[in-house]
């Protein structure tokens, strides 16, 4: 028979750990204790305290930003886990010296830090300047979207609020109504138990919703329509995403290109981006421009955005203030030559929606019907003339004539299945000749960012966008940091802020010296 060696799983070892071996040169802890201890100027902390004669002693705050910052980059972000960890975790202890606060201290610390994340965030941003990480050739923005600490179910106009408050209470009603036919024996029952308690939320449900109608305005947009408005978190906003709707905050970075350091990070509580340009650009001038980094930054850097920044107002501050931006905007692919045969690949699905809606796979095109320039006359394939019904009709930048088709003669016309999209639904034949371009459209500054934009130098800049920003958003999101856990634009901003710090400080560890 087989002989094993024994071995106890009840018995104790007392190790010795030297709090020094656990930090290794290199690593990410190793570069977060240098940063904090040597590099950081944490005096803004101590306006918070009033302990300098009386009252106990507070814990560093370099103890608490190093439990915070290193919990983020494991991927944990609940206070009392973080709490939990000092108490586990060597490293950890090693970084704090085995300090262990209250899982109500840590969450106090980061909730109440939004004065002084900026200055941190600031000095980390001089230090990796100082190692030669920040290239300022190349910037590039775009947003993260990620869920807060609040449920879309409450979301809604005051309208929708309301009519939700009104079948909060007919459903109410009901289960009174119930208790009231049932005998004493019935109200003893397990149901009438169950409905109890499901009476008791709607109450409270409708009395949230009463309170909120009564204290709150309406969330007007900058389109002078109501936006919805959350009752948990009414600074979040309902937001669209590749993952379907989620109740949260867009976290905006502007990204350095030449180690991916993030220069600027901003939170806020609006899907739209297209009005966050000019904001979020003045704040990034100012804030390496404060540091000593570089006194006006986009004097020589260029700034690359999607088609998601693109409006008027943006285009023409980045032209009005000599920024070199490159903004996408939505037809920018079709205007490609590299998709010039993306068409080809949708004809399948464009000729099963022609024969659905009775349509021929002869469709004429723009070709089969005749400009007759000096009469300023139009024929259609069937040889019939259509009649002028507008002259020097200006569409999207360009000018033309238009013509449409009588209807005795389109509607008994042999032709209307291959002439027009709907034959079923559509009367007569309306044609448009374009005839150039207007001459005040090229001087607006969409066009000339356009005209910009199509160069092979502008697309070469443009390419580097992806290569820049989506990784840093794809970092975050491999360590855990998906979602925000606090309420609130000031404090998610705080939180969306110390994760780009998370990224920054890694990026250090991997390029200082050991």
């Amino acid at each position: 028979m087989a002989r094993y060696k024994h071995y106890d799983t009840n018995q104790d070892k007392l190790i010795p750990v030297s709090f020094a071996d656990q930090i290794v040169p290199g690593s990410f802890e190793h570069a977060l204790n240098e940063i904090v201890e040597s590099h950081l100027d944490l005096t803004p902390f101590s306006a918070r305290y009033s302990n300098d004669e009386t009252g106990r002693l507070a814990y560093d705050p370099k103890v608490l930003l190093k439990i915070v910052l290193f919990g983020y980059y494991k991927g944990i972000v609940s206070s009392r886990k973080l709490a939990e960890a000092c108490n586990r975790n060597v490293q950890f202890m090693a970084l704090t010296a085995d300090t262990r606060p209250h899982f109500t201290t840590i969450a106090d610390f980061i909730a109440t830090m939004h004065n002084e994340v900026a200055a941190v965030f600031a000095d980390v941003l001089f230090y990796a300047d100082g190692l030669g990480l920040i290239g300022k050739d190349n910037f590039a923005i775009d947003g993260c979207k990620m869920p807060s600490n609040a449920s879309k179910q409450w979301s809604g106009t005051h309208k929708e609020l309301r009519n939700k408050q009104r079948k909060l209470e007919k459903a109410a009603k009901a289960i009174v109504a119930r208790h009231q036919e049932r005998d004493t024996k019935e109200k003893l029952s397990p149901m009438a138990e169950q409905e109890a308690k499901k009476l008791a939320t709607y109450e409270k449900k409708i009395e949230k919703i009463k309170g909120f109608l009564k204290t709150s305005k309406k969330n007007i947009g900058r389109s002078g329509k109501e936006r919805k408005s959350n009752i948990t978190d009414p600074q979040s906003a309902k937001m669209s995403t590749s993952h379907g709707t989620i109740q949260g905050y867009n976290g905006v970075a502007v990204v350095d290109e030449k180690h991916q350091i993030v220069v600027n990070a901003q939170a806020h509580g609006e899907g739209q981006e297209m009005h966050l340009l000019e904001p979020i650009l003045e704040s990034t001038r100012e804030q390496l421009a404060s540091t000593g980094i570089a006194e006006d930054v986009f004097k020589h850097t260029r700034v690359i955005a999607d088609a998601g920044y693109h409006s008027f107002e943006s285009v023409s501050y980045t032209q009005e203030n000599e920024i070199d931006a490159y903004i996408a905007d939505r037809g920018f692919r079709k205007r490609d030559p590299a998709f010039a045969n993306a068409g080809h690949y949708k004809e399948r699905a464009r000729k099963e929606n022609r024969r659905y809606r009775g349509c021929d796979e002869g469709r004429f095109t723009k070709n089969d019907f005749i400009y007759d320039e000096q009469n300023r006359t139009c024929r259609c394939p069937a040889g019939n003339t259509l009649y002028r019904n507008g002259e020097n009709v200006k569409i999207r930048g360009f000018f033309g004539v238009k013509f449409r088709g009588a209807q005795s003669t389109c509607g008994p016309c042999a032709l209307r299945h291959r002439c027009l999209r709907d034959p079923v639904n559509t009367q007569t034949k309306q044609v448009t000749i374009f005839l150039g371009r207007t001459d005040k459209l090229r001087d607006k500054p969409i066009e000339a960012m356009k005209r910009k934009f199509d160069t092979l130098f502008g697309r070469y800049i443009y390419n580097k966008r992806i290569a820049i920003v989506e990784p840093v958003f794809g970092n975050l999101k491999n360590k855990g940091l998906r979602r925000f856990t606090l309420r609130g634009k000031t404090k998610v901003d705080t939180q969306w802020k110390l994760f780009a710090l998370v990224h920054n400080i890694e990026k250090i560890a991997h390029a200082m010296p050991a």
